[in-house]
């Protein structure tokens, strides 16, 4: 039906009490334009955060690009060059309430980066599944490897599909729009690894729409992407989840007992299933220059009214 979006789940190879969620989420249409505040405790919410505990002060959610642009793009992040190929697309049919916005920073040195890009497009896409089963063309393996030339075909094909498959479809079931924005751009590198935003926003003409955001590490020279087991040094992952949950905790003025007892309450957990500091679960996890950054998409760890949460646990060195 119309309006309603499937939850997406992708699980990566970690111990099975650890999640990655990658969801899209609830976001009214009319805020697409403005920049959301990504505060530790959650998008959009102003109440300050205790002290000592880091602010992420990252990307948020962008504006929906409305150009054709393919060109090489260098990123320079502290003299460590991230070498890329903007491919920006923008198609709008009728109004701009039924509109594809694309912004794609693909690497031109990992292709098996590009694979893993062109899968979250892949999945963003198949939100719409509902209007055309046909084939598409994008790859859904984050393993295949795509090079930045092929990267601009998929835009162009995805852009295609929305255009002449989605959108006519939607006007012949008098939906009142139907869109897609999706920007994945680098923000962070060091010598090792290179961190993207993945970011997307969707409506389908429901009561509002939904929108996805978190930050993704890849391994420069392979592409492989880390997550909380192969990104964080064994003999320090549990000292990380103490720091997470401690943060977590704080921001919400309780102790760590008093927030896992509310959270277990509220996710409905009993006995066995309640999570505890070792078995807390991990949605998204990436390095940035302010240490490791941890996503949570909304419904997860929090109602809804709390927004999308992320907290920063600073590296010691």
């Amino acid at each position: 039906m119309w309006g309603h979006r499937p939850t997406s789940v992708f699980i990566p190879l970690t111990p099975k009490n650890d999640i990655t969620m990658k969801r899209f989420l609830p976001f009214a249409l009319s805020a697409s334009a403005v920049a959301l505040a990504l505060m530790s405790t959650s998008c959009g919410n102003t109440q300050k955060s205790p002290d000592k505990i880091v602010t992420y002060d990252g990307p948020t959610f962008f504006k929906p690009v409305m150009q054709d642009v393919v060109a090489d793009t260098v990123f320079d992040f502290d003299g460590n060059k991230i070498e890329t190929t903007r491919v920006s697309r923008y198609a709008s049919v009728d109004d701009t309430n039924n509109f594809i916005s694309l912004n794609i920073y693909a690497s031109r040195t990992n292709d098996a980066i590009n694979g893993a890009l062109s899968k979250y497009i892949g999945e963003a896409v198949d939100a719409f599944s509902q209007i055309d089963d046909s084939v598409k063309e994008m790859p859904v393996d984050s393993a295949l490897n795509i090079d930045a030339a092929r990267m601009v075909n998929i835009a162009d094909s995805t852009v295609t599909y929305f255009s002449s498959k989605v959108i006519p479809q939607a006007e012949a079931d008098s939906v009142i729009a139907v869109n897609l924005a999706i920007e994945l751009k680098p923000v962070w590198a060091d010598d090792t690894y290179v961190t993207y935003m993945m970011s997307s926003q969707t409506y389908l003409g429901g009561a509002h729409g939904e929108d996805d955001i978190y930050l993704q590490s890849y391994d420069r020279k392979t592409g492989a992407p880390m997550g909380f087991y192969n990104l964080i040094p064994s003999d320090r992952q549990d000292a990380i989840r103490a720091q997470l949950l401690d943060i977590i905790s704080r921001s919400q003025n309780m102790t760590v007992d008093q927030y896992l007892a509310s959270v277990n309450q509220w996710i409905g957990n009993q006995g066995a299933d309640n999570w505890t500091v070792k078995t807390f679960p991990i949605a998204h996890v990436a390095l940035t220059g302010q240490g490791y950054v941890f996503y949570y998409p909304k419904y997860t760890i929090a109602p809804g009214s709390e927004g999308c949460p992320v907290y920063v646990v600073p590296i010691k060195k």
